[in-house]
């Protein structure tokens, strides 16, 4: 039997605590993805909160190094990192990377400007005469991906927030984020009367769970998953996941010098 198989089997017989010591510590590949993921907001941003708390729970640290997307993937294939936080649940990743179990649920969206001519929409094959802009390197759904893939009429930028002003210019129609991510952004970073000129397309595209995402080439990858799954199932009995939603909800990750209203009433 490997060490690393050895190791695992041990952990999993010991009984669940935070230990004093730690005794391992990952390299975890990160992004910029606001209120989830930021390296200028507490903890390092909500998902990653989670993530370094449900590591603790077996007595592993984590340091987060924060870099674009894609270089995030790309680095952590190349066993640079030990793991990338975090990425929704996509079967085209499947090959590169396990899915850990899931952090959160959230609902994807389109945004559209409020004077558009599109009020709704059934199938995917409604939107294909509309520009969507996507944002470079994302994986949204395996619905959507392959739409993408099949539609010619898209434009790629570097951010979301590229995303949003194309939307605001114009020069794209319809903008595919999550929810809460999304109006994040809207509320940071752009005006009232920029707000006003964006609305929410229904229905939602979907609900999507999101996952730390661990490359299947690693040699400790198993290892890695198996205690972060752990973590997360005894933050969950212990209510913990609850009361980081909740602070999340409150405002406890934010961007100091650019507060936002999480009331949306």
């Amino acid at each position: 039997m490997k060490k690393t198989a050895l190791i695992l089997f041990a952990l999993l017989l010991l009984p669940t605590q935070s230990w004093a010591h730690a005794w391992l510590k990952l390299k975890i590949a990160t992004s910029e993805y606001p209120p989830f993921t930021s390296s200028k907001m507490e903890h390092d941003g909500y998902i990653n909160h989670i993530t370094k708390e449900a590591f603790l729970e077996s007595g592993v640290v984590v340091e987060f190094t924060s870099m674009p997307w894609e270089d995030a993937l790309e680095a952590t294939q190349n066993g640079e990192y030990d793991a990338v936080s975090y990425g929704n649940f996509v079967r085209a990743r499947e090959d590169e990377f396990f899915h850990s179990k899931p952090i959160t649920a959230e609902n994807l969206i389109f945004f559209t400007r409020t004077d558009s001519e599109i009020d709704s929409w059934k199938n995917l094959s409604d939107l294909a005469q509309y520009k969507m802009g996507i944002t470079e390197g994302y994986l949204y759904t395996d619905e959507l991906n392959r739409f993408i893939k099949d539609n010619s009429n898209t434009v790629e930028a570097k951010t979301d927030k590229e995303n949003f002003e194309a939307l605001l210019d114009g020069k794209i129609d319809i903008f595919p984020t999550d929810d809460l991510s999304g109006w994040y952004l809207l509320q940071r970073d752009f005006n009232d009367s920029q707000r006003k000129q964006i609305t929410q397309l229904r229905p939602f595209i979907s609900s999507v769970t999101t996952h730390l995402l661990v490359p299947k080439g690693s040699e400790n990858g198993k290892l890695v998953l198996a205690l972060f799954n752990r973590g997360i199932e005894q933050l969950t009995l212990d209510g913990k996941m609850k009361r980081f939603k909740r602070l999340l909800k409150e405002g406890y990750y934010q961007t100091p010098n650019k507060p936002v209203n999480y009331d949306r009433r």
